[in-house]
């Protein structure tokens, strides 16, 4: 992993999870869940921030969605992880000084 994965990474952790935050819950302490493509991650720059329950938790209730193993519930509630993504950059650009 280079610096700016580095960074990166830090940035998504630093966010906190970000369906948390569209649903009003403010910063919720995260994982940073890597997007695949074909099944295969598509590196650390292509990562969102996921709290356990919206990421592996298993749970699907009226309250939380987990990624795995509920993607397309999940992707119907919250949006696809690419929108996720530009979103997370989005959020991260606009607060980077550096």
């Amino acid at each position: 992993m280079n610096k700016a994965e580095k960074r990166w990474m830090a940035a998504v952790a630093e966010l906190g999870c970000i369906v948390c935050k569209n649903e009003g819950y403010g910063f919720v302490p995260c994982c940073v869940h890597h997007l695949l493509s074909g099944g295969q991650r598509m590196g650390h720059l292509q990562t969102i921030g996921l709290c356990y329950s919206h990421h592996a938790s298993g749970v699907k209730t009226a309250e939380f969605c987990s990624r795995h193993p509920w993607v397309r519930e999940f992707k119907k509630r919250y949006g696809t992880e690419e929108s996720l993504l530009r979103q997370t950059q989005g959020l991260i650009n606009d607060t980077d000084t550096t």
